[in-house]
């Protein structure tokens, strides 16, 4: 077979052939081509039009037979000269895929008698898988059997394979194509080559039953973290830094006694930690993890554990055991774990393994044939094919049944239709009843409809899915983007958000000033502060660049109370409780360990804030009329009103849901004066800047200090 660089010839789509035949191989270009499939000519080639450029001639053939799915094709010109057809394109024609799909489980699938093999390829002729012994470099191969029906492609290897690496080859377009397995459960170090998995092998004790019942997702109190912000800190004797078991160490102490870590986190009060990704991504080096830096959301395997903040990464099982440990940790420490999620796109199309093994069927196209970027970062998963959607939903299943995982952050879940995510929510609820899934919604620039996509547009579809909420962000503390910094939101400083911060307190579902923005409050994450964009302090710094340091932190406490205490989920980052500052990087996913870490000799230049964050998390947990978790309830419980100076006042009105209260206030006052009202009788105060009052206080006249919040009750 002539080398491909004579010229090209690749199907546009399932009606339309084009060749190009470069001058420096025919200055004349060709007047007849031939297609063939194998040894046999299909028919020759009607010619519709030619386009001549300076260098190439570029035919383009219209009239084409019916295509075969996983045949050699190729095109023979007048000179006798054979090259492979690109057939990838019918990847992404439903009349060729429409309905191809299996139902079987996909990877490399262990036993101590045999492995076996399954990679879903409808192009490819055919292939073999290879398999090896890092150790003893042994190596078996296998060829693998392809079903037409289902496209895919299955070896069975008889023997003991554990811990083994294996890659497949596979002939695509005529060329023998390496790939790793897309649904790789293990990787060796820097993700070269697939690994085969002995779960005896990983198994570790989750602590699922030491998990205390959990109610609905309004009774939740997230906090984002990396693991290895959380835990890289110079500072500290953890003695693990930046690793998973980092997070699973306990008895850590600062120098003035504060916790540290795991015992952090379970002091705090929360009742979920989200984990920033801990599948295997690209751009961290796992053999020198402390010189190169990234969040994670460059994806590569998705079923794979990331090496890069693991003890040992020259052990691909190692690292599976390391992220269970910390798992069971949090979860023996009754603290569930979401994990963040990126199913929207991978670091590079090109070189994904999902190409590799089936070009054009992964990933989302243009009808003009261009890749869909929606997710600015090159390319968007196309999860409405139905083996890419069954992916997407086995990994989510894979996470949750074989590391406990209790939720899943969807990052740009709006590149996603909504029958992929309703299916991931049902079928992970089977396996853990308690499971919550959540992500941003934004309504980003994909081809995908937008009655498809899984974006706060289509909230109402999706009633058991959560939204981060950017009105509630907005409204609350001022503008996010970088370029408006200096705007300011209720809790900053600007009353005339008042109706506004009283639509998004009572959960973004009631028509008050603005639209509903969900059919319920349980799909409102409220969140003021993640790890996009700048921090709270970082944003006061703009926004309140007259006030003094003391008085900014004052207004985080307002702000964090607000946060917690407002109807939906309450979400926070790491450190913004402490009103941690990242020296005002507005972007820091790779921004390294100095800027982006927990600062533990600021929690003890703190501690005051952070008790005061613990307290408004014991108190939300406390009383039941701080967790409605019904817009109807709400809309009947609650009167929410504007005092005078901009001052809001919430009157919680359930008798059931306050009782033993006769009546509970809340005043709101983001001012720096003073406010002051007449009560119709004596109310104790139970809360405060200082956080819960548990001694005896009563006032019948009410002074609410400035940026603080008081809550009042009468017996």
């Amino acid at each position: 077979m002539a080398s491909k660089n004579y010229f090209e010839a690749y199907l546009k789509n399932d009606k339309e052939l084009k060749i190009v035949i470069p001058k420096s191989y025919n200055s004349q270009g060709c007047k007849e081509f031939y297609l063939y499939d194998l040894d046999f000519c299909v028919q020759k080639l009607v010619i519709d039009s030619i386009n001549e450029t300076t260098s190439t001639f570029k035919y383009t053939i219209k009239k084409l037979p019916q295509f075969k799915l996983g045949r050699y094709y190729t095109i023979m010109d007048d000179r006798n000269i054979v090259i492979p057809l690109d057939c990838s394109c019918l990847m992404r024609s439903d009349k060729y895929i429409g309905r191809m799909h299996s139902d079987e489980e996909m990877g490399a699938i262990y036993t101590k008698k045999n492995t076996t093999f399954r990679v879903f390829s409808p192009i490819a002729s055919g292939g073999f898988v290879m398999i090896h012994n890092e150790k003893t470099h042994d190596t078996v191969t296998q060829v693998m059997n392809k079903d037409e029906k289902t496209g895919v492609l299955e070896a069975v290897v008889n023997g003991d394979f554990a811990a083994w690496s294996y890659l497949y080859f596979l002939e695509i377009n005529g060329q023998t194509v390496e790939t790793p397995d897309p649904c790789s459960k293990a990787v060796t170090v820097n993700s070269k080559r697939s690994v085969i998995v002995d779960p005896k092998l990983v198994e570790v004790d989750l602590h699922n039953e030491d998990l205390k019942p959990f109610g609905t997702i309004t009774d939740a109190v997230i906090c984002e973290l990396s693991v290895r912000d959380a835990t890289s800190d110079p500072n500290t004797l953890i003695v693990h830094k930046g690793k998973y078991l980092g997070l699973a160490e306990e008895g850590v102490k600062t120098p003035k006694g504060n916790p540290v870590g795991l015992d952090y986190l379970k002091e705090l009060g929360v009742t979920h930690v989200q984990i920033l990704p801990v599948f295997d991504f690209q751009t961290t080096n796992d053999l020198h993890p402390q010189d190169t830096y990234n969040w994670g959301y460059d994806p590569l395997f998705y079923n794979a554990v990331e090496g890069g903040m693991a003890s040992n990464p020259l052990d691909p099982l190692a690292r599976i055991v390391e992220l269970k440990t910390m798992i069971g940790s949090l979860h023996k420490n009754n603290i569930r774990v979401v994990m963040d999620v990126v199913f929207n796109h991978v670091f590079n199309m090109e070189t994904s393994p999902f190409e590799k093994a089936c070009p054009n069927y992964y990933f989302r196209y243009t009808e003009d044939g261009y890749l869909s970027n929606g997710s600015f970062c090159g390319n968007e998963f196309e999860s409405r094919h139905l083996m890419a959607r069954k992916f997407i939903v086995d990994s989510c299943k894979y996470w949750v049944k074989e590391f406990g995982i209790d939720g899943l952050r969807f990052d740009l879940m709006g590149l996603l239709d909504t029958k992929t995510i309703l299916e991931v929510y049902e079928e992970c609820k089977k396996l853990n009843k308690d499971f919550i899934l959540y992500g941003e919604g934004w309504d980003m620039p994909t081809v995908l409809a937008p009655s498809q996509k899984a974006s706060m547009n289509n909230a109402f579809k999706l009633e058991n899915i959560g939204f981060f909420n950017d009105r509630y962000r907005d409204i609350a503390k001022g503008k996010t983007d970088h370029d408006a910094l200096y705007v300011k939101g209720y809790l900053t400083g600007d009353t005339n958000y008042i109706d506004g911060f009283k639509h998004v307190f009572l959960g973004s579902s009631l028509p008050l000033a603005y639209p509903p923005l969900f059919k319920d409050v349980n799909q409102s994450i409220n969140y003021v502060e993640c790890h996009d964009n700048n921090t709270i302090f970082d944003k006061l710094e703009k926004c309140c660049y007259d006030e003094d340091e003391i008085t900014k932190l004052k207004r985080i406490k307002l702000i964090n109370a607000l946060n917690i205490f407002s109807f939906g989920v309450p979400f926070f980052h790491l450190g913004q409780e402490i009103g941690l500052s990242k020296d005002g990087d507005h972007n820091s996913y790779r921004s390294g360990d100095k800027i982006n870490s927990f600062k533990y000799n600021v929690l003890d230049e703190r501690s005051e804030m952070f008790n005061f964050f613990k307290d408004v998390v014991k108190f939300k947990k406390k009383y039941p009329f701080l967790r409605m978790s019904s817009k109807d309830i709400i809309d009947k419980g609650i009167e929410i009103s504007t005092d005078k100076g901009g001052v809001l006042k919430v009157q919680y009105i359930d008798k059931e849901l306050i009782s033993p209260f006769k009546d509970v206030i809340m005043y709101v006052n983001p001012t720096k004066s003073l406010f002051e009202t007449d009560l119709n009788d004596y109310y104790q105060i139970i809360f405060n800047e200082s956080g819960e009052i548990c001694s005896e206080l009563f006032a019948q006249h009410l002074l609410v200090n400035p940026l603080s919040v008081v809550i009042v009750v009468k017996k």
